[in-house]
């Protein structure tokens, strides 16, 4: 086993929505250790999340700035888990001192950050690497293994939807204050679709491995818990090879949770993977005969790996797990220099932006918008998912 990468967190407090997890996630399977951070702007959340994390009070340190300055010699890497907004600053701050950057997604706030660190960075870089964790699902990987290896035929449709209610139903409760201040402002792309549509991009990307082209659009401000805030979007991709996607996506959906939900229909067969059932996939074959796959199914490839398997099935693994699969692969990347199967690259979080971004254009505008394929300045294509 490789030795565990040393890194300081950027954010991630106690008091946040995602820190804990990140915690959890990155020390689960031993790649890396949490040896300092700065996790809160807030004097006390700040200590209180060190000693929560297993620190020593020295290993906190009172704002990014000086956890980077003073201890850019022995890390291996940040873990950023701010707001968006705040992510540029911190991500070119560590690239100056010599750092790799594992940044929560998204990545950047709009396109022409992502496109500022792609005059930095190359597509495939292994400086800058963007959570995505989703694909981390063993189930997930497995449905990316069947695609590929032309179990399904032709892919010729995916509908991917991540319908929530957080925002309709802490308005209905008459609790908005519950909802961070910065996720109740729409700047060139939603909100909700910084939040929610860059994991459904990621999920097609990797499991597809397909270009976006095209996309029409409908957005809608459903639960008004500010004024005029998107929380409700519907949108058809066109992407390369024909494959059509449909994507809808949200915060005002009244039961929903956190509904993530992938359908993958081709001329030969179809896969279905709903998060809240994290270890089943539901099959059909060429005959239209539907069969319930689950983590130990005789046939699957990725599924059974020894990795996956921290405890016998039946006991079923979940999202921190998920995560931290993810991290573990970014680790393995670290340490190659080169990115594997399973991380995307910072070309895929950019190129989310960019799709994010047609979708307000598409939108406002009534009409559907035509993507562009960029290249760095190099001559790289930036739409670059993983390794030929």
């Amino acid at each position: 086993m490789a030795r565990a990468l040393k890194v300081g967190m950027i954010g991630g407090g106690v008091n946040s929505a995602v820190g804990r997890v990140h915690e959890l996630a990155l020390r689960m399977d031993h790649a890396f250790e949490l040896v300092a951070g700065c996790f809160s702007r807030d004097p006390e959340f700040n200590t209180t999340s060190g000693e929560h994390y297993g620190l020593p009070s020295s290993a906190v340190h009172r704002s990014a700035e000086h956890l980077i300055e003073a201890r850019a010699g022995e890390l291996d890497a940040v873990v950023i888990a701010t707001p968006i907004d705040s992510h540029a600053d911190y991500i070119h701050l560590a690239l100056d001192h010599g750092l790799t950057v594992i940044s929560d997604k998204p990545l950047l706030a709009n396109v022409a950050q992502g496109r500022e660190l792609l005059r930095r960075v190359q597509p495939d870089t292994c400086q800058v690497f963007s959570i995505f964790n989703y694909t981390g699902y063993p189930a997930v990987r497995e449905m990316r293994s069947r695609i590929a290896q032309g179990q399904l035929g032709t892919v010729f449709k995916v509908m991917v939807e991540m319908p929530q209610d957080s925002y309709i139903r802490l308005k209905n409760q008459q609790k908005t204050s519950a909802i961070q201040d910065w996720r109740l402002r729409d700047g060139d792309i939603a909100c909700v679709s910084l939040d929610l549509f860059v994991h459904l991009h990621s999920l097609v990307s990797f499991l597809c491995r397909e270009t976006p082209r095209k996309v029409t659009a409908w957005s809608r401000a459903i639960s008004q818990v500010a004024p005029g805030l998107i929380d409700e979007v519907d949108a058809v991709l066109e992407y390369t090879n024909n494959l059509m996607v449909n994507a809808w996506y949200g915060k005002a959906a009244l039961g929903h949770r956190n509904g993530l939900r992938v359908r993958v229909l081709g001329t030969e067969g179809s896969l279905e993977w709903f998060q809240e059932e994290p270890e089943l996939i539901r099959m059909a074959d060429a005959q239209g005969n539907r069969m319930t796959l689950d983590r130990i199914t005789t046939d699957s490839s990725i599924t059974p790996q020894g990795r996956y398997q921290r405890f016998k099935a039946g006991h079923p693994s979940g999202f921190i797990e998920a995560f931290a699969n993810y991290y573990t692969d970014i680790a393995q990347a670290i340490h190659a220099q080169a990115l594997n199967e399973y991380t995307l690259s910072v070309g895929v979080a950019v190129e989310g932006l960019e799709v994010a971004q047609a979708i307000a254009q598409s939108s406002r505008l009534g009409q559907t918008i035509e993507l562009a394929t960029h290249t760095s300045p190099t001559g790289t294509p930036i739409h670059r998912s993983i390794p030929a």
